[in-house]
């Protein structure tokens, strides 16, 4: 555990990251603190709206909870219309109250209803048994008027977040695969905050990166594709179905 530099809201913040230099997300919160000094006070802001800046980890002095300020830093629940986060307020994915998992079902079924008709969906997941571990990635790909797709990988020894990257890596091969247009609307759901991150918002993690790599570039051969959060476990068919798919690889059951 360290600190790295970084912004939220236009101020320059120090964010509390993990080995790889990842925030520290629970609850879709991350812990910051506007100043280096031993005994700052210590927020939990919304992971969506930390970008980490460049720089390396470092150990700060110790500071001090501020729990009672965590509402005016995590942002509130996003409309169809928004790309959701885990700051959404939705929880975490085993600790949900019943209130936050009916409100993370209807904002994932909200936003899915209110895409085009033509819009590809790809539901993505990792899984992993230890962590690092026995890894899998699955994959759900929708295309309008076609059978399901559904597959699955089994990634030997590996971490969750690799599972993570190889399903939305398995979504853009299977695109190419199958000779979507590159202009064609496709939208990647995961309910990996650090996929999301390091692929959208910035993240500099000092793992994976050229797995994160790949994924990028095929990424940029598709200026139409969107890759959004989606809360996990929270009755999504196609979701529940990715993480079946990825928990089958994870146990070596083959491609």
């Amino acid at each position: 555990m360290g600190w790295r530099k970084a912004n939220f809201k236009g101020k320059e913040v120090w964010v509390e990251v993990d080995g790889e230099g990842i925030p520290v997300a629970e609850g879709g919160r991350v812990p910051i603190r506007y100043s280096a000094s031993g005994g700052a006070k210590i927020y939990r802001a919304g992971a969506a709206g930390v970008e980490l800046a460049a720089g390396k980890t470092e150990d700060l002095p110790a500071g001090t909870s501020a729990d009672d300020a965590a509402a005016a830093t995590t942002p509130r629940p996003e409309g169809p219309g928004r790309p959701a986060g885990r700051g959404s307020g939705f929880g975490s994915a085993g600790s949900r109250t019943a209130s936050q998992a009916a409100a993370a079902k209807v904002d994932a079924h909200s936003r899915i209803a209110a895409l085009p008709p033509e819009t590809i969906l790809a539901f993505t997941d990792g899984a992993c048994n230890g962590n690092p571990g026995p890894a899998g990635a699955g994959l759900v790909l929708k295309l309008p008027g076609q059978p399901v797709i559904e597959k699955h990988r089994s990634l030997g020894h590996a971490t969750n977040n690799v599972g993570e990257l190889t399903g939305i890596l398995m979504a853009l091969e299977s695109l190419d695969e199958l000779s979507v247009p590159s202009d064609a609307k496709v939208v990647v759901f995961t309910d990996s905050d650090y996929a999301r991150g390091v692929l959208t918002l910035n993240w500099k993690p000092k793992a994976n990166q050229e797995l994160i790599s790949k994924v990028k570039l095929l990424m940029r051969r598709r200026p139409a594709l969107q890759v959004q959060w989606l809360a996990g476990h929270t009755g999504i068919a196609e979701n529940e179905r990715a993480d079946a798919l990825a928990r089958k690889g994870a146990n070596g059951s083959g491609r």
